[in-house]
């Protein structure tokens, strides 16, 4: 049990956090954030934002993402890497942060004299897993989002005070639940999106995707080929003062919730179970949140905003690509899509190791990654996959 004084700091932390994020996201082009239309509805949106502490207290806001959209699961085995599958802000975000710490290594490996506030050389030639490049010493990182993440740990939040008919029918299949139905049923895995007449997309909700975030780290396969997992772990997550439901965080993502059946099976020579503690803010609001627009006919935003801490230009998404993209063209590809963080893993870390995969797929068959993430979805349970998003990487 923390004491009142390190559950103040917290709060104080988690407001100077929330404060850098925001004052960066004002300052974000406006074409990226959600509009009035032309009938005057107002649109609004959800924000996540990865924030760096590092060992002399400075923060540094990674990235920033918005976004509550999915894409059917059927568009995911003909994406060819380029297409994002889900666009919830989190998830952006976190694909955000990796293309950080891609950009990172680059400008490491390619200029002796450069120093990275997050990254640093990997000095430790001697580890079983050697990477060329690691966190930071005492570096700390924190998910801000201005939501209760999507699935099990909001299910209070929609629910409270109703009641209605659940069909068990649907967990004795093994099908996982869809979005917001039957959200008395708590301890489920869950899929995105949450409207019950919107195309099937089997990507599973924000709550289970950081869930197995504790197990295999923050880092996406193109990072792991550079970096080590130590350090790379959530310490906080960080949600409004008004909308933590501790016991639900418990539940959804806790030792002693959900997960508990399966720990003591997890690889620790690589990974291991890393549980992140939740924090609040109070101060200030999000500009463009559902409750901030306070309007009954506001409608959701179709764009996604991406902002890279070491990047010029700041992303608008929608369904999935650059707006404005052609359909197939390349050039549509976001900076944080598979296709163009693999782009830019494989060199700085083929040269060293010798790694001259063909397919992307090659490059997730990590043994210790996999058995990670297995025992997690065994613990959670219904996890379906989505379809393959497999592509050439290398001729």
């Amino acid at each position: 049990m923390k004491d009142a004084a390190t559950t103040m700091d917290n709060h104080n932390l988690a407001n100077a956090i929330a404060e850098l994020v925001f004052a960066r996201y004002k300052s974000c082009p406006a074409k990226c954030k959600p509009t009035v239309r032309p009938d005057g509805t107002r649109e609004w949106t959800n924000l996540a934002s990865v924030v760096v502490r590092t060992a002399e207290g400075k923060l540094v806001c990674a990235s920033i993402a918005t976004g509550v959209k999915a894409m059917p699961d059927n568009t995911v085995a003909t994406a060819g890497g380029g297409i994002l599958h889900d666009c919830h802000a989190e998830i952006l975000a976190i694909r955000a942060f990796n293309r950080y710490l891609i950009n990172e290594c680059q400008k490491l490996d390619g200029d002796e004299s450069y120093f990275s506030p997050c990254v640093v050389r990997n000095a430790n030639t001697e580890s079983r897993n050697f990477k060329r490049f690691r966190l930071g010493e005492k570096c700390q990182i924190y998910l801000l989002a201005s939501e209760v993440p999507c699935g099990d740990a909001s299910m209070e939040q929609i629910g409270a005070g109703t009641k209605e008919a659940w069909d068990s029918t649907l967990l004795e299949r093994g099908r996982p639940l869809k979005g917001r139905e039957y959200f008395s049923e708590i301890g489920q895995v869950r899929t995105k999106p949450g409207r019950s007449d919107a195309p099937e997309s089997l990507s599973k909700s924000c709550t289970d995707k950081l869930c197995l975030r504790q197990f295999t780290s923050l880092l996406l396969t193109p990072t792991t080929l550079l970096m080590e997992t130590d350090g790379m772990y959530l310490a906080a997550l960080i949600v409004p003062e008004s909308k933590l439901n501790r016991e639900s965080f418990t539940r959804a993502f806790g030792r002693y919730g959900r997960l508990s059946r399966m720990l003591g099976l997890e690889d620790r020579r690589s990974y291991g179970f890393w549980p992140f503690e939740y924090w609040t803010y109070g101060w200030p609001r999000f500009e463009h949140s559902k409750e901030c627009i306070d309007e009954d006919s506001s409608k959701p935003s179709n764009i996604s905003l991406i902002y890279v801490a070491n990047m010029e230009d700041v992303e608008s998404i929608i369904k999935g690509r650059k707006m404005g993209a052609k359909a197939s063209s390349i050039s549509g590809a976001s900076v944080v899509s598979r296709i163009l963080l693999i782009h830019d893993a494989i060199p700085l870390a083929g040269r060293d190791v010798g790694l001259t995969p063909t397919m992307y797929s090659d490059l997730k068959r990590d043994p210790a990654r996999q058995r990670q993430k297995d025992i997690c979805r065994r613990a959670l349970g219904n996890w379906w996959q989505t379809a393959e998003d497999n592509f050439v990487v290398l001729r």
